[in-house]
């Protein structure tokens, strides 16, 4: 056949590419670029010459080889939609096996077109097979089945673990700048097993180095004891985890929106010759589960611009009066009985006239510091508005509330660091709530006016 007619023939970048067949263990050996035309030479640039190794013009990608196996030995016509990251671009790739005729003993050949896009597209990404556009709208209709996020994500991963048969299927969400992570959602085939049997492999050291890795590719996929060797080359730390763990199959995806990596996406231990339609299934699925983890953030962070006081980081004003008010109607009731607190700093501006507002800043971030080292997390802290706090402590005894208010005002009396003015109420009726505000908060300006009068000293706000 003349390879070099068959390629011009070709309205878009186009070649013939030959797979080594090999009788050593390996699948296969070399793929060479065997011809190409001109489309194909000007995007390749100035190295490129034919019968060349192709990981001699661009990095190595173990997915583009084994879609080339597949293709010119196994005779399957293929297609692919990926971001190819080491050139910065979406590569829109088809597949075509030539006719066995033309095989040698050798080598086997396929015919390999593609065109760039510099962003995903919306058209080529939906072109997927009749298999798997079904399980994609079922997890669409399934992300948005119900208004509680984390109930969503259960039960598409769930979907997930059951249409592709993998043993475990699980969503890591990552903060590769703060270093933390956590898993979000997971599914295992035995209902016996947990996530949490699966965290002492995933540690920080394997977690944050997925990124390195996934750098190069759009993502990672092992088959089979020699794609886990060839993984092993890139991240030996991960390969020894996932080992220790029992897993022999694997796909991961990277969750990303704007080029920013939100997470992965990752199955374990499935039917390896199923691998096309779980690689196309998996890697569209992950391109919604981005967007919805996207979103949810974001609305995350709003909530928590309204509602946290950005100096003291614990919650403001409008938060207090969100809470009281879903109590008063019912919805969200706070456990009775329960008191309240109206603590009060003394000496501020004080502070802010003789060292500054900085240091006034760093005075009530540290009476924030004060009030949360002596109330339980369960306790609720507001910053109420200038220097006056707020807490409600849910669910307590008379004697226990009264210790804790006692034991504030010892350590925040006359000559402390922080230095407060306290008021409180404690009530077994929870129609009492905004009595007992309102109690605590007369107390507290009781309070106040009595610590003033005895330390004339401190300037008054």
């Amino acid at each position: 056949m003349d390879f070099q007619a068959l390629v011009d023939s070709c309205g878009m970048a186009a070649a013939v590419l030959s797979v080594e067949k090999t009788t050593d263990g390996r699948k296969y050996g070399d793929i060479r670029i065997v011809r190409a035309n001109q489309s194909y030479k000007t995007i390749m640039g100035p190295n490129y010459c034919d019968d060349m190794i192709y990981s001699e013009l661009v990095p190595k990608e173990p997915n583009f080889e084994d879609f080339c196996y597949r293709c010119a030995v196994k005779k399957m016509h293929l297609h692919a939609y990926v971001d190819t990251k080491s050139m910065g671009v979406w590569t829109d790739g088809t597949y075509i096996p030539l006719s066995a005729d033309v095989d040698t003993e050798k080598l086997s050949y396929l015919l390999f077109f593609f065109e760039f896009t510099h962003a995903p597209e919306s058209e080529k990404m939906s072109d997927i097979s009749i298999e798997t556009a079904p399980l994609v709208i079922q997890t669409c209709i399934n992300l948005r089945g119900s208004e509680n996020f984390t109930k969503s994500m259960n039960t598409v991963i769930c979907d997930i673990q059951k249409n592709t048969d993998a043993f475990c299927s699980c969503i890591i969400l990552m903060d590769t700048q703060k270093k933390k992570y956590s898993p979000l959602c997971a599914h295992f085939s035995q209902p016996n097993v947990s996530i949490d049997d699966f965290m002492p492999y995933l540690t920080p050291e394997v977690v944050f180095s997925w990124e390195e890795t996934l750098s190069v590719r759009d993502d990672v996929i092992v088959k089979n004891e020699y794609d886990m060797a060839e993984l092993e080359k890139q991240n030996p730390v991960w390969v020894k985890s996932l080992r220790d763990a029992g897993v022999k199959s694997l796909v991961l995806v990277p969750l990303t929106q704007a080029k920013k990596l939100l997470g992965v996406l990752f199955i374990t231990n499935f039917d390896v010759d199923k691998i096309v339609e779980l690689k196309q299934y998996v890697e569209l699925t992950a391109f919604f589960l981005s967007s919805e983890i996207a979103n949810n953030s974001l609305m995350e962070k709003l909530e928590f611009m309204s509602n946290v006081d950005f100096l003291t980081d614990v919650k403001n004003r409008n938060s207090m009066n969100a809470r009281v008010d879903m109590h008063v109607s019912g919805e969200q009731k706070i456990p009775t009985p329960f008191g309240v607190v109206f603590a009060d700093l003394n000496g501020l501006k004080q502070c802010n006239d003789e060292n500054g507002h900085a240091a006034g800043d760093r005075l009530l971030k540290n009476a924030a510091n004060f009030l949360r080292h002596h109330f339980d997390k369960s306790d609720e802290i507001y910053r109420a508005g200038g220097d006056e706090f707020v807490i409600i402590v849910p669910g307590c005894s008379k004697k226990d509330f009264d210790k804790k208010v006692e034991r504030l005002r010892a350590e925040s009396d006359y000559g402390a660091p922080v230095s407060l003015a306290i008021g409180s109420d404690w009530s077994e009726n929870e129609k009492s709530l905004r009595h007992c505000m309102h109690v605590a908060d007369e107390r507290m300006y009781e309070f106040k006016n009595k610590f003033y009068a005895l330390h004339p000293d401190i300037a008054r706000k």
